[in-house]
């Protein structure tokens, strides 16, 4: 059927990967829907902020460890590889697990954080301008990220160069969010 229409075979084969693509980056957002659900939505309905904390610290350690014993069993019981070309199972697990202990770990920290006297939490200066130039600073990220990719050899450098190529990306990227906001300090967007 597909060979009958050869221009139509030709479009596919081109863009094979980001058609299939979309069926595992959509099951990957779905997931994460779920896993909002389960983890965090909950926990919303408890008064007190104490409580509220230790149940989404909970419940995002659990989820983690889940995903992670997966995605073990995924990589080494059935030896399938990540792919984020192909946005096979592995990497849809490896994907969940990786940023459901961030966002664990970034709890634990935000637990942390000293109060006010009215009991509002104090954020990082960084955060607040990631948050408030998130735009900007998505934009200035994939033009570095384009920048390394067009003069950096990814794929054969050492780890010591791959660290250090990261540490100034991150660097220069949270430079520019906190450039953004002592720039536009006076003009505070609500």
């Amino acid at each position: 059927l597909v060979s009958d229409f050869p221009s139509m075979c030709n479009v596919f084969v081109a863009n094979r990967e980001g058609i299939l693509g979309v069926v595992g980056y959509l099951s990957l957002r779905l997931l994460s829907e779920d896993v909002a659900r389960v983890c965090l939505l909950p926990a919303q309905e408890t008064s007190n902020q104490k409580n509220q904390n230790a149940l989404w610290k909970g419940r995002l350690f659990i989820m983690s460890t889940i995903l992670w014993a997966a995605h073990l069993c995924l990589t080494v019981g059935f030896q399938i590889p990540n792919s984020r070309r192909s946005t096979n199972a592995s990497f849809i697990l490896w994907s969940l697990s990786h940023n459901i202990s961030l966002l664990c770990l970034i709890q634990y920290v935000m637990a942390r954080v000293p109060t006010s006297e009215n009991g509002d939490k104090h954020t990082p200066q960084i955060l607040e301008a990631v948050n408030r130039f998130g735009l900007a600073v998505f934009l200035s990220s994939n033009i570095l990220t384009g920048l390394v990719n067009l003069t950096v050899d990814t794929l054969h450098s050492s780890n010591g160069k791959a660290m250090f190529v990261l540490s100034v990306y991150l660097a220069l990227v949270c430079g520019v969010a906190l450039l953004l906001d002592s720039l536009f300090k006076k003009k505070k967007v609500e």
